[in-house]
C-alpha cells in the first residue's frame, strides 16, 4: 500500500518545542519524521530512533519508530529557541526495515555536497531525505545523483532568499555502493540526510494448504490448515470472515470463529505472513453455520439415459435435505470418480465395449453428511470390429512399396488405417493408400493394413508379401552413395562406373556452433558448448564409361543431379546401416576430362540440418483410456545425436492437455481451455525439428492445415528426444459432452552426428 498518513508543520517562533499531530496509527506501521532546523533538534517523544543526522550551519535529521498502535503526535525540541523548525512526517506500511542511512555536511562556501558512501541492498521500499541549505544561489536546487524526487504531496519545504529546506521521498536506488551527491546552484552551506526503509525479502509465503472445517455448530466454526512454506520463515497467519480480518496474526494452525448466525453461509479464509510482512494469497472455504447430522435423501430414480460402445450417461432426481444440499458424488464399480458435482446427470467415458459396470450416486449436504448410494447396472454396447480392408495390393519399387486397398466397413465409422511392415506399425493414414519408403532393393517384406474405428477398435489384418525390385545399379564398393538419380561406388544402368575416391564431411561430425547465451530454463534452456552447424559434404571421384558417347551423357547426368536450390536426399548405404540427409548444392559440379572415356568429378552439397538419420521412422501410438488421466509411450533411439526432433500428433477428445518428456521434465502445454473434439478429422501436428505447429480440420471447415501455435501455451525451446530411452506422456481433461479415446502418435528417426 505504501503511504498511510502524512503531515507537515513549520514552526517560526521563539518556542523550543514544535508539535505535529496525525490520525491514530495501526500497530506495525512505521512512523518516519524528517526535521529541518536552524538550531540543533531532538525528539521529545520517546521511542524514536535517529537514523541519520547532518549538523553544520543548519541541521537535517531523520527519525522513525515502529508503531505499537494509537500514536497521534510527535514533539521536537530545538536548542536556543525554536526559530525555523520544519517537520514532515509519513506513516508507511511498506518500510519494515532500515536498509541504509547516510548524511553529508558542506559547512563552507561549497557548490557540491556529498553524503557518506553507503551499500544499498537489493530490496523494495523508499528513500527519505532532508536537505537544508543557506546561500545566495537558486533556492530550489535539485541535481541529485542518484536522482531524488522532491515531495509534492504536502508543502514539502521552506524557501526564502537565503535558506532552502526540502524533503525527498524517492524509489530505492539500484543495489550496490552508492554515494548521494548534489551539485548546487551557487556556493553555500548545506546539510543532507538520507535513510532507506523497506524490505529485502520480497517473496510471499505459499497459501496455507488443506484448509478445512473441523467442527461446525449453529454459532461457531472451527477451521484447521497445514503449515505454509516460505523462503525465509512463516511468522503468522491472518484469519478472515467474509473478507474482513479478525484481529492480529496468530501462529497456531487452528482457529474458531464465534458469534455466527445459524443457517448462514460464511466465507472463511486464512493467509500466511513472513517476517518481512509479505502475505500469501488467501485459502478460502465456504461453511454453513448449523449443527447438522441428518444426511440427505438417497437420489431417486437413478437410470441409464444413454448407452454407447465406450460410454454411458446416467440421470437421477434431486435429493432433499433439512438444511442445504451441496452436491452429488459419482461412483463407478464402487470407486468415487472425482469431486462432487451439482448436476443431475453424469457421463462415464473410456469404457470397454461390451463391458458390465455398476454406477452409483449419493447426495452430500453443506455439513458433509452423505446419503446412501443409489446404484444401477449397465452393459456398454458390444461393438462390431471393422472388417479387413479388401482388395489390398502391393506394388514394389526399388526402395519402396506402394499399398492400395478398398474401404473397410464398421458400425462406428473408420477413423484411420494402420500400416504394418514385418509385423510392426510404421504409419497410419486416413486415405486408401500409402507408400512405404526406405526399403532395400531385391528384398522380401511382409506388409499389411488394418482398419481402426472411431472407438479405437482394430479389425483383422489384411496382409501380403512383397519383393522390392532389383536396383538398376551394381555396387562396386562400400559405402554406396545415392543422390536422387545418381549412384556413387556403383555401375549404373548405362554401364558407367562411378568410383568415389575421396569423401569429406559425411563420416565426420559437423562443427559445433558456440552459444551466444545460455537459454532460459523456463523455456527448455540448456547449458553446453552449443549446437551443431550445417554439414558440408564433398564427394570426389572418377567416372569411366564404355564409350565417348556414354561418357558425355554421364557428364550431363552428373551436372543435373540437383538443380540450384533444389532440396534432395543423400542416402549412404553402409555395411551395418543406411543413413540419409537432406542436402542442396553448395557449388556447381566440377567436371575434368581424364581421357576419351573417363572424367573426374567433384560434388559438393550442404546439409542445413547436420543430422544423419535413419531411413525409416520409429512409430509409437499412445491412447488415454480414461479422462482425466494419462498414458505413456516408450521410444528407444539408437543414434548418438544429443537432441533428436520428432513429430507428435494429438487427436481428441481432450482438453487442457500436456505432453511431457519424462527424461528431461520438459512439458508442452495447451493454452487453458483449448480442446480437440472427438472428430478424428481434427488433430494438432507438432514438428519438433522446425517448431511448426499445424491444426488439421475438416476440408469443409478449412481447405488446408492452419497454423496451430496459438493453441499452445508452453513450448520449450529444447523439447526433443534423446539417444536411448524416451518416455512421452499425454495427459489431459475430458471434453464436456464428448466421448472417445484421445491418442498421440510419435514419429522419430534415429540420428547420428
Amino acid at each position: 500500500m505504501g503511504v498511510i498518513h502524512q503531515a507537515y508543520t513549520f514552526g517560526h517562533s521563539s518556542s523550543t518545542t514544535t508539535s505535529l499531530t496525525f490520525p491514530a496509527v495501526q500497530a506495525g506501521h512505521r512512523i518516519v519524521v524528517m526535521v529541518a532546523a536552524f538550531n540543533t533538534p531532538s525528539m521529545l517523544t520517546s521511542g524514536y530512533v535517529r537514523h541519520a543526522a547532518a549538523d553544520g550551519y543548519d541541521h537535517a535529521h531523520i527519525y522513525s519508530r515502529v508503531a505499537t498502535g494509537g500514536e497521534t503526535r510527535v514533539d521536537v525540541s530545538v536548542s536556543a529557541g525554536g526559530d525555523g523548525v520544519i517537520l514532515f512526517l509519513q506513516v508507511r506500511d511498506d518500510c519494515r526495515d532500515v536498509l541504509f542511512a547516510t548524511s553529508g555536511n558542506a559547512d563552507s562556501a561549497a557548490t557540491t555536497i556529498s553524503c557518506d558512501p553507503v551499500n544499498v541492498p537489493a530490496g523494495v521500499g523508499a528513500v527519505f531525505g532532508v536537505f537544508e541549505r543557506t546561500g545566495t544561489g537558486a533556492v530550489t536546487p535539485n541535481r541529485w545523483t542518484p536522482a531524488m524526487t522532491e515531495n509534492t504531496a504536502s508543502p514539502g519545504g521552506f524557501s526564502s532568499t537565503q535558506n532552502t529546506a526540502q524533503f525527498y521521498i524517492s524509489p530505492m536506488p539500484p543495489p550496490g555502493m552508492t554515494t548521494i551527491t548534489n551539485e548546487m546552484n551557487g556556493a553555500g552551506r548545506a546539510q543532507a540526510a538520507f535513510v532507506g526503509f523497506g524490505v529485502t525479502d520480497v517473496v510471499a509465503p505459499t497459501s496455507p494448504p488443506n484448509l478445512r472445517a473441523t467442527n461446525v455448530t449453529d454459532t461457531a466454526v472451527t477451521i484447521a490448515w497445514d503449515a505454509a512454506s516460505d523462503d525465509k520463515a512463516v511468522t503468522g497467519y491472518g484469519l478472515y470472515l467474509d473478507g474482513a480480518k479478525k484481529g492480529g496474526d496468530q501462529s497456531a494452525l487452528t482457529y474458531t470463529f464465534t458469534g455466527l448466525t445459524k443457517g448462514q453461509t460464511y466465507a472463511l479464509s486464512v493467509d500466511a505472513r513472513d517476517a518481512a510482512g509479505n502475505r500469501s494469497a488467501k485459502s478460502t472455504i465456504s461453511v454453513l453455520a448449523v449443527t447438522d447430522t441428518t444426511p440427505p435423501t438417497t437420489p431417486a430414480n437413478l437410470r441409464v439415459a444413454a448407452l454407447a460402445h465406450t460410454s454411458a450417461t446416467i440421470v437421477w432426481e434431486p435429493s432433499l435435505d433439512d438444511v442445504g444440499l451441496s452436491g452429488y458424488g459419482i461412483y463407478l464399480n464402487g470407486a468415487k470418480k472425482g469431486g462432487d458435482q451439482p448436476d443431475l446427470e453424469h457421463t462415464f467415458t473410456g469404457l470397454a465395449r461390451g463391458s458390465s459396470h455398476t454406477a452409483g450416486v449419493d447426495a452430500v449436504d453443506a455439513s458433509g453428511n452423505r446419503s446412501p448410494i443409489a446404484a444401477v447396472d449397465f452393459v456398454t454396447l458390444a461393438d462390431t470390429l471393422p472388417s479387413a480392408p479388401p482388395g489390398l495390393t502391393a506394388t514394389p519399387g526399388v526402395d519402396q512399396i506402394t499399398l492400395a486397398w478398398q474401404a473397410a466397413t464398421d458400425d462406428l465409422g473408420i477413423a484411420r488405417y494402420e500400416i504394418l511392415l514385418d509385423g510392426e506399425v510404421t504409419a497410419a493414414t486416413s486415405t486408401l493408400g500409402h507408400v512405404i519408403e526406405g526399403l532395400d532393393p531385391a528384398s522380401f517384406y511382409q506388409v499389411g493394413v488394418r482398419a481402426v474405428d472411431d472407438g479405437g477398435g482394430r479389425g483383422p489384418l489384411a496382409e501380403t508379401e512383397a519383393f522390392t525390385l532389383s536396383a538398376d545399379w551394381v555396387p562396386l564398393a562400400t559405402p554406396v552413395y545415392r543422390l536422387e538419380g545418381w549412384t556413387g561406388n556403383a555401375r549404373d544402368a548405362h554401364g558407367v562406373d562411378w568410383v568415389v575416391e575421396r569423401e569429406e564431411g559425411w563420416s565426420s561430425s559437423a562443427d559445433v556452433l558456440a552459444l551466444d547465451a545460455e537459454s532460459d530454463s523456463s523455456d527448455g534452456g540448456f547449458s553446453g558448448p552449443g549446437t551443431y552447424g550445417g554439414r558440408l559434404i564433398t564427394l570426389e571421384g572418377t567416372a569411366v564409361a564404355a564409350s565417348r558417347r556414354e561418357m558425355l551423357a554421364a557428364q550431363e547426368r552428373m551436372t543435373s543431379v540437383l538443380y540450384p536450390r533444389q532440396l534432395g536426399t543423400l542416402r549412404v548405404q553402409e555395411r551395418e546401416r543406411t543413413r540419409q540427409a537432406r542436402v542442396r548444392l553448395d557449388s556447381a559440379v566440377e567436371i575434368v576430362d581424364r581421357g576419351s572415356v573417363a572424367f573426374g568429378w567433384v560434388l559438393t552439397v550442404k546439409a542445413p540440418d547436420p543430422r544423419r538419420t535413419a531411413v525409416r521412422p520409429i512409430y509409437r501410438e499412445v491412447a488415454v483410456p480414461v479422462l482425466p488421466g494419462s498414458a505413456s509411450g516408450e521410444v528407444f533411439l539408437a543414434g548418438d545425436y544429443p537432441w533428436i526432433p520428432a513429430r507428435i500428433q494429438v487427436w481428441g477428445p481432450i482438453k487442457d492437455f500436456t505432453i511431457t518428456h519424462e527424461q528431461t521434465g520438459l512439458v508442452i502445454r495447451s493454452k487453458p481451455g483449448v480442446s480437440l473434439p472427438a472428430d478424428s478429422r481434427y488433430s494438432l501436428d507438432i514438428d519438433l525439428a522446425t517448431r511448426q505447429v499445424w491444426a488439421f480440420v475438416p476440408p469443409d471447415v478449412w481447405p488446408e492445415p492452419r497454423p496451430g501455435r496459438g493453441m499452445l501455451g508452453s513450448f520449450p525451446a529444447r523439447f526433443a528426444l534423446q539417444n536411448g530411452p524416451n518416455t512421452i506422456v499425454l495427459a489431459g481433461q475430458p471434453v464436456a459432452g464428448q466421448t472417445g479415446t484421445p491418442r498421440m502418435v510419435v514419429q522419430a528417426w534415429d540420428a547420428w552426428r
